[in-house]
């Protein structure tokens, strides 16, 4: 069993190689299965279950205001011009600044910035928001990572 991370920040990579720097809280990364059931008739004692198409969460990027920024305001512009879907990559490092694992999303759009709050009165750090929509989790993260550099290829399958 891993260490409990005590000191976590979150690296987000687009496509493998454009940075979008380090973030202090992300929330919202989450999957759903959309479950019909069904009656049966004439079977009073259970209800079938049809497991239907995943639902994926909006996921909510927030940090202070750093130089990364400005990458951030470069790929929300970019995004103006013409929406593309890309790849991203969250990486949870450890306070030494190692990979703890990391999820791959698919088909990436960002929906929604919100910078820091202007007021020179206040004394709270300048903070920004990113949210984005996708398409898919692709992966197992750490997991993943290990098995693909073993050679090991692993896919998930359930089956009803």
């Amino acid at each position: 069993m891993g260490d409990p991370a005590l000191a976590i920040t979150y690296q987000v990579t687009l496509d493998g190689f454009i940075p979008l720097g380090l973030w202090t809280k992300i929330s919202g990364l989450s999957m759903e299965y959309t479950v019909t059931t069904y009656r049966e008739g004439g079977v009073n004692h259970y209800e079938h279950k049809i497991i239907g198409p995943v639902k994926y969460g909006n996921v909510s990027m927030s940090r202070p205001v750093d130089s990364d920024s400005m990458l951030v305001q470069m790929w929300i512009q970019s995004n103006l011009i013409a929406v593309v879907p890309q790849t991203m990559s969250i990486a949870a490092l450890n306070a030494a600044g190692e990979e703890i694992t990391s999820w791959s999303l698919m088909g990436v759009v960002p929906i929604k910035w919100s910078g820091p709050n202007l007021d020179i009165n206040g004394n709270g750090v300048a903070q920004e928001t990113l949210e984005i929509a996708f398409e898919q989790i692709m992966g197992l993260g750490a997991l993943g990572d290990l098995l693909g550099g073993l050679g090991i290829s692993a896919s998930l399958s359930v089956g009803f």
